[in-house]
């Protein structure tokens, strides 16, 4: 059965800092094992994280969705 984690609540620094590494290791790696960003790409994704965030499922399967923030977290 899948569940939502809130990183924050299920995981210590520790583990949400190895599990960040193995997913960017892992979408680096589909992505031919190089990802680009230009400094304008990165203020756009700063801007866009203050109304979105980034939901990360788990279950047999590891799933990351990008999704509206809660107005409370705004």
């Amino acid at each position: 059965m899948s569940q939502i984690l809130n990183l924050s609540r299920h995981a210590s620094d520790e583990e949400a800092q190895l599990l960040t590494s193995l997913l960017i290791y892992h979408l680096v790696e589909q992505s031919g094992g190089q990802v680009h960003f230009t400094a304008e790409e990165i203020r756009q994704m700063r801007e866009k994280l203050a109304s979105k965030m980034v939901q990360i499922q788990l279950g047999d399967e590891l799933r990351l969705r990008i999704i509206d923030r809660l107005p409370e977290l705004q």
